[in-house]
């Protein structure tokens, strides 16, 4: 039982690790301008520039986009390392339940429309973080103790 749920955590904790990398650094091949954290110029991230402009804030963006760049990056971190992963999924289940209520503001949405193109997303980012929240909470329970 111990070998399946090591298995299971592993599994859960790389597909946690591949959601944040995706999103801030590594993009699919040809990502949709404004979907990557870090190669995104400033002004052009479309959770952060609409959250700047829906609350008149002005610091998401680049400073709120940056800093949420880095802890996302921290918590993956966090994730590969066996005896800190169930610290990393606390801290990832924190950030994906923040980045789902953003999502389910009145400033940003469920589908992020782009502001170049004038396409939608048709929610697939706001899916992916409800994907990677429940993971992250399944994390939570399947990682093994310590013994």
């Amino acid at each position: 039982m111990r070998a399946i749920r090591n298995s299971l955590s592993w599994l859960l904790a790389l597909f946690l690790i591949a959601v944040f990398l995706h999103w801030t650094v590594h993009p699919w091949p040809e990502p949709a301008v404004g979907q990557v954290i870090f190669y995104d110029l400033p002004g052009e991230n479309i959770v952060f520039s609409s959250l700047a402009e829906g609350t008149g804030i002005t610091l998401f963006e680049p400073t709120g986009r940056v800093i949420t760049g880095a802890l996302e990056l921290l918590a993956a971190f966090m994730l590969l390392i066996p005896p800190f992963r169930k610290t990393g999924a606390r801290f990832a289940s924190i950030l994906f339940l923040v980045l789902a209520g953003i999502h389910l503001s009145p400033w940003v949405g469920v589908e992020l429309i782009s502001p170049v193109s004038g396409e939608s997303d048709a929610g697939a980012s706001f899916y992916l973080t409800v994907a990677a929240l429940t993971a992250s909470l399944l994390l939570l329970y399947i990682h093994p103790e310590k013994r």
